[in-house]
């Protein structure tokens, strides 16, 4: 039997060279420059596949959800053919169609001239538009974005053929999702949080346990951010793994939880929180009783939304005694002071005459992800590096 993640995972090497000086941040420019924003959003969020949703919601025809990357808004609908992600703009005059963040509906209205669209992106009336012979109906429904699902995620790519291969891209989170069930999980709430600053700076704050002991009171009871370390993993993924003290068994206000863990954890995982990011964007907290899901959309260099999902097996789902508020209260606390944090960085960080400052070994990760943005950046790594 598997004794923990370590049996399925590549080889860990213990001697990388990070701990040979621990790692530096990056310029000024490479956290708040609008060049540098401009090249993310090209290199990366315009061409790299993008997690941006569970399956779990959209288990009806009709069943949608909205999102905003930058200038850009996506409509994900559940139609005849499956999940399809489409620009949520009108192919008339480019009117934004749904504003709502998810909901349930059959057609698309856009409401500025009464075009409509069915729940596969057709256009269906023009509703007194008169262009005659001209016009082409069947062309000009609603644009798709290239959409795939992998362990229970929906997918995106911008760059329609182009688009890196998936599953290379994906490399080992198949191992963790399949252990947690991903594919099976029920997303029983989500919430967006609108936060001022750089998506980058989000997407550190959540991937290190550091800043637990002095702003997460109610998680460092909980968790122990010196029990812990990070992991190389194949893929566009980085993560790491951290511990929950020895009384608890859950990553909660109260600490305990009479649901079952999920029965393909292995023994060494039982009381442990394992963090695993898919680049650019997407963090897991997997533990044994549930997985908390947390996207980072930047909308400008200085402005992003977050939205958190958590999601429980359908086995704890069913109980007539289910809840999930004690693990939510946390979440939410924790989300709040996350963002304060994150803001006062981006203000300090907007300093021209700030220096990066030295990480350490607990913060490999957050140098991997400067790492990885830098690399996909190109020409944006070496004037957002000091040397």
């Amino acid at each position: 039997m598997t004794d923990s993640m370590f049996d399925l995972i590549s080889e860990q090497d213990g001697e990388r060279s990070y701990f040979d000086t621990g790692g530096r941040g990056r310029s000024h420019a490479f956290y708040t420059g609008e060049e540098q924003y401009r090249l993310e959003m090209e290199k990366i969020y315009g061409k790299r596949w993008l997690p941006v949703d569970h399956v779990s919601r959209f288990k009806e025809k009709g069943q949608y959800a909205t999102l905003n990357i930058g200038t850009s808004s996506i409509l994900l609908i559940n139609g005849d053919n499956g999940i399809q992600a489409f620009h949520n703009y009108c192919r008339h005059r480019g009117y934004k169609l749904v504003e709502e963040a998810q909901g349930k509906r059959q057609s698309v209205v856009c409401i500025y001239h009464c075009w409509v669209y069915d729940r596969n992106g057709a256009l269906k009336s023009l509703n007194g538009t008169y262009l005659d012979h001209f016009f082409d109906k069947e062309k000009n429904g609603l644009l798709k974005i290239r959409t795939e699902v992998r362990y229970g995620m929906v997918f995106v790519c911008f760059a329609g053929d182009d688009a890196p291969d998936l599953d290379e891209t994906l490399g080992e989170f198949g191992k963790f999702a399949e252990v947690y069930d991903l594919d099976k999980l029920e997303c029983v709430q989500s919430k967006d949080y609108p936060v001022a600053s750089n998506w980058k700076l989000v997407a550190h704050n959540v991937n290190e346990s550091l800043h637990f002991p002095t702003a997460h009171k109610d998680l460092h009871k909980i968790t122990d951010f010196d029990d812990a370390g990070t992991y190389t993993l194949e893929g566009d993924i980085v993560g790491a793994w951290q511990q929950i003290r020895e009384k608890f068994n859950s990553v909660s206000m109260t600490g305990l939880s009479n649901r079952e863990p999920m029965p393909n954890i292995p023994p060494g995982d039982l009381k442990k929180i394992n963090w695993i990011s898919i680049m650019p964007n997407l963090l897991f907290g997997f533990t044994a009783d549930y997985v908390m899901a947390q996207w980072v959309w930047p909308e400008s260099p200085g402005t992003c939304t977050v939205r958190h999902f958590w999601l429980f097996h359908p086995n704890e789902t069913a109980k007539p005694d289910f809840s999930h508020e004690a693990v939510f209260a946390l979440w939410d606390k924790a989300n709040y002071e996350d963002w304060e944090l994150c803001e006062r960085t981006h203000r300090g960080l907007s300093n021209p005459m700030w220096v990066p400052g030295q990480l350490s070994f607990d913060e490999e990760v957050v140098a991997q992800i400067d790492g990885w943005v830098a690399k996909h950046t190109c020409d944006a790594a070496e004037s957002g590096t000091e040397k």
